[in-house]
């Protein structure tokens, strides 16, 4: 009894292991994916804002409200110290941020949320694919 147990333990591993690691490689070409829609939707003249667009892993993210929540997979990100720009009072804001929502003497360019929205019904649906098939696999 100990043995199939074991065999089973064993197995179990295996398929878990193959599952993460298709999961987590399709959510890179996804995020990739979709990090490109991002570029391409970006303001033409902000430059640096195209620039700074990027893909990185992930293990945790931290909420709104403070929390942190493990995760396995990738976030994108825009802005970085290179798209702050200060007004005339000499406050800071991140340009991205600007950008998506706009601002009273400003219309907003919404190229992050728009992208992501376009594409994550069919992101979530080739990275559950990608695990169910890695799992049967195994």
């Amino acid at each position: 009894m100990a043995d199939g147990a074991a065999r089973l333990g064993a197995m179990m591993q295996k398929h878990l292991k193959a599952a993460l690691a298709a999961g987590l490689a399709q959510a890179q070409k996804e995020g990739n994916i979709i990090a490109n829609i991002m570029r391409a939707t970006a303001p033409r003249d902000e430059l640096e804002l195209v620039k700074s667009i990027r893909v990185e892993d992930a293990t945790s993210y931290t909420t709104s409200g403070g929390k942190e929540i493990n995760f396995i997979g990738v976030i994108v990100k825009a802005g970085d110290e290179t798209t702050i720009v200060t007004n005339k009072r000499g406050q800071k804001f991140q340009n991205a941020k600007l950008q998506e929502h706009g601002t009273r003497k400003m219309p907003a360019n919404p190229y992050f949320n728009a992208s992501y929205r376009r594409r994550k019904t069919q992101a979530k649906s080739n990275i559950t694919r990608a695990v169910k098939k890695a799992w049967k696999e195994g």
